[in-house]
């Protein structure tokens, strides 16, 4: 049976309905992982089957755990000095010292239990995976940290009543 999923009236925001999303909506919500990534980063309402399915895969623990042991490893090897293996891309060293704390704090929230919003989420994964981002690339100095910083208040749910 197809997943239900809840989904933002386009044209009220504070209306949700259920849908089932069909083989179509999963498979699109898989290939276009980075472009739903994207729109959920900034902030759009799931208003389409294959962008709430992405929003709830993001939700998931193994994607947060996964997500979370990637930035304590990244910390771990630029604390540690230990310089990365050829499998992985090297970081901006001194870019991801001066947004450790940030960096610490989204780790922890994504490791422990608790809602969490999709829109943090994304933004975190995005932060990960764009190799031409402020991780990987040098930029202006500061990026990073406030990169980590909007990630890490977008992770924070807000309930509307």
């Amino acid at each position: 049976m197809a997943p239900l999923v809840l989904l933002n009236a386009a044209e009220r925001d504070d209306v949700v309905v259920a849908k089932r999303a069909g083989w179509r909506e999963r498979i699109t919500a898989r290939l276009r992982a980075n472009r739903l990534d994207t729109d959920l980063a900034r902030g759009a309402a799931p208003t389409r089957a294959a962008l709430a399915l992405r929003a709830e895969d993001l939700g998931e623990r193994r994607t947060r755990e996964r997500l979370g042991r990637s930035i304590r490893r990244i910390l771990d090897d630029v604390r540690t000095d230990r310089p990365p293996s050829m499998a992985r891309v090297p970081t901006q060293r001194s870019e991801v010292l001066a947004a450790a704390s940030e960096l610490d704090r989204i780790a922890a929230t994504l490791l422990t239990d608790g809602p969490v919003a999709a829109s943090g989420v994304a933004q975190v994964r995005l932060l990960l995976t764009n190799g031409a981002g402020p991780l990987y690339s040098r930029g202006a100095p500061g990026d990073l940290r406030a990169a980590a910083t909007r990630a890490l208040d977008a992770l924070q749910p807000a309930f509307h009543w």
